[in-house]
């Protein structure tokens, strides 16, 4: 591909932007599960990340927290899609939430969002008891590329011996953005070859897509052992689903303790943008956190 400069990808990304549609939320939908909602800025290295805290009126498992990280290809901010996953991640399991709309690419190229969301994670750490937070009850869960983000946040965390999640979530990651798209296994429904191509050069130049922190797949396995339980999702007809699955089963070579559950005949954000076979999808992971960490039940 042609060098393009930052700029150029700018104008790019806008135009790409606007070929993505998003499932819509209609009011009514959200307005099943209301909230506390306040949005929040925290301080990272890369600037003022932005958040949304949220949680129930009625709180049974309110030391209890998951910061999500939404999905977007690196280059799409948080919709009303992430929102209402939150919004019944509070009312399914009683616990708060923190939702995490970091700074996107090519605007801000990796690794903006990177020292973005370990930043945020480490500062929520610092200040567990103003959320009134365990902290062996913080977990992370990422869609798409936010669990890209959120694997890379752990693998930073351990490096540096900051925290280490009670759990991940991770939801149909891409893991290696280095292989061509189009050399990658056809599924069916993943993101169009062309689009995940920009998708990559948006989010990082060539010479640093084979860096671990930018694909995970690339890690030593140092850097992947001990690491905190973890439930991945994949999607049989996502052209991500190999390279994921690959790593979870990597993960659990490596002694970690994997959940790795492959939905068929779905595809890429199946899970946010509630299509076929989603609310088994979402019942996983309810009962995967429920499993993990010990929350108080029967929350409705």
């Amino acid at each position: 591909m042609e060098k393009i400069s930052r700029e150029q990808m700018i104008q790019m990304a806008k135009e790409t932007r606007k070929k993505v549609t998003n499932a819509i939320v209609p009011d009514e939908e959200m307005e099943k599960y209301p909230v506390n909602m306040k949005k929040m800025l925290i301080p990272t290295r890369v600037g003022d990340a932005e958040a949304y805290y949220s949680y129930k009126e009625s709180c049974e498992n309110g030391d209890v927290l998951v910061i999500n990280f939404h999905g977007g290809g690196f280059i799409r901010e948080r919709t009303p899609n992430d929102e209402l996953f939150c919004r019944k991640l509070n009312h399914e399991l009683g616990c708060k939430v923190l939702d995490v709309d970091y700074k996107i690419a090519p605007d801000h190229p990796y690794p903006t969002a990177v020292y973005e969301t370990y930043d945020v994670v480490q500062w929520v750490y610092k200040h567990r008891e103003e959320f009134g937070v365990e902290a062996d009850k913080i977990l992370l869960s990422g869609h798409s590329a936010g669990g890209n983000l959120a694997i890379v946040d752990t693998m930073i965390a351990k490096a540096e011996h900051t925290y280490s999640p009670a759990m991940l979530i991770i939801d149909y990651p891409p893991l290696d953005l280095y292989t061509d798209p189009g050399e990658k296994p056809c599924q069916g429904e993943g993101i169009p070859v062309e689009r995940a191509r920009l998708y990559n050069l948006y989010y990082c130049e060539r010479e640093q897509q084979k860096e671990p922190y930018a694909s995970p797949i690339y890690a030593s396995d140092e850097q992947l052992k001990e690491f905190p339980p973890s439930l991945f999702i994949t999607a049989e007809q996502d052209n991500l689903c190999i390279e994921a699955e690959d790593f979870a089963l990597r993960l659990a070579r490596l002694g970690n303790e994997v959940t790795l559950k492959r939905f068929q005949k779905v595809g890429h954000a199946f899970t946010i943008y509630r299509r076929e076979k989603h609310e088994e999808a979402f019942a996983l992971i309810v009962k995967s956190i429920r499993n993990n960490i010990n929350l108080k039940t029967d929350m409705k």
